[in-house]
């Protein structure tokens, strides 16, 4: 395993850049200030200079006027000469040029020349009317002119400094900077070295407590004194490791919880029926879906000892874990006391006496119990506050509800319960089929959460699906709940039960019907040939005005017949023809009464498109305003509602035959209206 690569240092690293930056920065203020505070200095002494040129000028006025000038100059240029050696020469000239002052007597009389390579430095200082400042090599000459009183110049007083004099004042003074940058250099750098570490020492142990951290150490805490960001650091990195603490507890507690509604669901899971049950003519299926990972639904299917087949469905108060062991308790008990007891009655309340001492106030159960006898078809049922029994009955298509006034398991506690169950026999005849559920059915809301799934629709969902089995009550009523309530997850634990023949009949189909109606539509019915086109649809109006009855209804009436006839065949022109106006189909009116007198009968729709073979009435409500506001759709529901009945034959020999019973008395005029 390779090592790990060196570490540098974040103290050193600081304390580098600290001395970097203050060397930086005092090399470079001394600079500047060194540069700056030579040429002051050279200023100063070439200011100097031309004043001690304007001192002389000024004292050899008089003295160049007098008959000696040489007796006064001399003293006191000899003078200028010892108190100011940095001084190459001092002298006063006349107008000619001849030296008339001078420290040293022995030059007075002769002409004074400047040196040859003198240049002038006219910006060095300001110069007066014919002043001069010049330098050379070695010299730096400063000249001003010698005035009498009244202006009128006499001569010229010069005095020149040693170049050497200033390049020592000025390595004097560079050389006392470079000493003071050296201390202040040094003492920067011993502070920021100083300062760095004192500031940065916490680093070290906020590596240790990322590392014990890392290490899973999470009960010792950084230490840190002080209000600098470090120490806010480590107080961060202290509720950190108290969060990780925290969570990873949770965390475990969550497994730990996860298993346990795991091994819940097993248990559950094996609590309930692994598949259907035939048994002689009938068939026996359930379904369940919890709302959560385990739920407080349950239901079961036993063959007794007899040979009759004993059903339970049940629904306790509340979902979840809690659901779930009630449940639990509800399925032991029922398998303990199912052999013992004949009577739904007396087991449901057998199972009361032993549950209701162990329900915490306010948790209930609704519970159905039934033996079903199959070789008579009785059903020997008694429910605990449970919902309705659903009977179809597949002779006559009607359905019959079975309601209880039986309270539920632990809903009171004072005895009362037996005192409301009875038990209650109905006879499931060839076809018949016997629908059970929770209120997780017919309670589940649409996608708004105002509405209701609702007993109507759970109806006409079975009945619709009633002639293909159990299989198909149960895969229909699962599947429309899932459209009613969209993508929402459901609210409530959702179980069917479902007693139907082992062997569904065929859908009832007269043979022959479609046929025989449709060559007396030909023969006393008022046809219409339409073509294959929405705008063609417009002559229906003017047609029904002409059929025997229909002129006689009110424009209410008139207009719900003619917007289910409308709808039904616009079906024809989308869906069996896509449209196609090169082709068409017909359509027939057959009154009841042979005089017209009654304003009922039947439209007959004949077309040669693609067959359409519906599973049963719509579920749909129109007076309900979530349904309305889908807008297309709903072309069968209107269909169903504005007629008193519909049937569809399709792939007759003469084609799709599509059969519409009108009768004013009986449709739903409000609801197709409102919709």
């Amino acid at each position: 395993m390779p090592g790990k690569p060196p570490v540098l240092s974040i103290r050193w690293i600081f304390t580098g850049a600290a001395i970097a930056l203050t060397s930086v920065s005092v090399i470079g203020v001394g600079g500047l200030a060194e540069r700056d505070a030579r040429k002051a200095l050279a200023r100063e002494l070439r200011t100097r200079l031309l004043l001690e040129s304007r001192n002389l000028a000024l004292t050899s006025s008089r003295a160049l006027v007098s008959e000696f000038p040489e007796l006064m100059l001399t003293p006191i240029l000899s003078e200028v000469r010892d108190e100011r050696p940095e001084l190459a020469f001092a002298v006063v000239v006349d107008h000619a040029g001849i030296i008339r002052g001078h420290a040293d007597a022995r030059r007075i009389g002769e002409e004074f020349a400047l040196p040859s390579n003198l240049k002038a430095e006219g910006h060095a200082v300001e110069l007066g009317d014919r002043e001069m400042f010049a330098t050379s090599g070695a010299l730096l000459v400063a000249a001003t002119p010698v005035r009498q009183p009244g202006g009128e110049r006499i001569g010229t007083a010069l005095v020149a400094m040693r170049k050497a004099y200033l390049d020592g004042l000025i390595d004097e003074n560079r050389h006392k900077q470079i000493m003071l940058m050296a201390a202040l250099l040094v003492t920067g750098i011993v502070a920021s070295t100083v300062l760095v570490s004192l500031l940065l020492r916490p680093i070290g142990a906020l590596r240790e407590g990322l590392e014990r951290i890392g290490r899973g150490d999470l009960e010792t805490p950084v230490r840190l004194t002080g209000g600098t960001e470090l120490t806010r650091l480590a107080e961060t990195m202290n509720e950190m490791s108290t969060r990780l603490r925290d969570a990873q507890v949770e965390r475990a507690e969550k497994e730990r919880l996860a298993h346990d509604v795991e091994l819940a669901r097993e248990i559950q899971s094996s609590l309930l029926p692994s598949g259907d049950l035939k048994v002689d003519r009938f068939l026996i299926e359930g379904a369940h879906q919890a709302a959560a990972e385990v739920g407080g639904d349950f239901y079961d299917i036993f063959p007794l000892a007899d040979g009759r087949v004993a059903l339970a469905i049940a629904d306790v108060s509340g979902k979840g874990l809690a659901g779930c062991l009630v449940t639990s308790m509800l399925a032991a008990l029922l398998r303990a006391f199912r052999e013992d007891v004949t009577s739904p009655k007396a087991l449901l309340v057998r199972l009361e006496e032993n549950l209701r001492d162990s329900l915490r106030p306010g948790t209930f159960i609704t519970m159905f119990y039934a033996i079903l006898n199959p070789r008579t078809g009785s059903l020997k049922f008694a429910s605990a506050g449970h919902s309705p029994l659903v009977v179809w009955r597949a002779a006559t298509g009607s359905v019959e509800w079975y309601r209880t006034s039986g309270i539920p398991i632990g809903a009171v506690r004072t005895g009362a319960f037996a005192k409301t169950l009875r038990d209650r026999t109905v006879r499931l005849r060839a076809g018949d089929l016997a629908l059970q559920y929770t209120d997780g059915i017919n309670e589940a809301f649409d996608v708004t959460g105002e509405h209701q799934f609702g007993f109507d629709r759970l109806e006409a969902t079975a009945v619709a699906a009633a002639p293909r089995g159990c299989r198909a009550v149960l895969d229909a009523i699962r599947a429309d709940v899932r459209r009613w309530s969209g993508d929402h997850p459901p609210h409530d634990d959702e179980t069917l039960l479902v007693v139907g023949p082992a062997q569904p009949a065929a859908p009832p189909r007269e043979p022959g019907a479609a046929e025989a109606v449709l060559a007396r539509a030909r023969r006393q019915g008022s046809h219409l040939r339409l073509r294959a086109d929405l705008k063609a649809l417009e002559d229906l109006r003017a047609w029904m005005r002409l059929c025997p009855g229909l002129g006689a209804l009110c424009a209410r009436e008139v207009a719900v017949a003619e917007v289910g006839l409308y709808e039904a065949c616009a079906n024809i022109v989308e869906h069996g023809y896509g449209e196609d106006s090169s082709r068409g189909f017909d359509l027939w009116w057959i009154p009841e009464a042979a005089d017209g007198s009654k304003a009922s009968g039947i439209f007959v729709l004949a077309d040669q498109g693609r067959a359409f073979r519906p599973d049963g009435p719509p579920n749909v409500d129109l007076r309900d305003p979530a349904v309305r506001r889908r807008g297309r759709g709903l072309g069968l529901e209107i269909i169903h509602g504005a007629m008193s009945r519909v049937s569809y034959h399709p792939d007759t020999p003469a084609g799709n035959v599509t059969i519409l019973g009108f009768d004013p008395a009986k449709i739903r005029v409000e609801e197709v209206t409102h919709g």
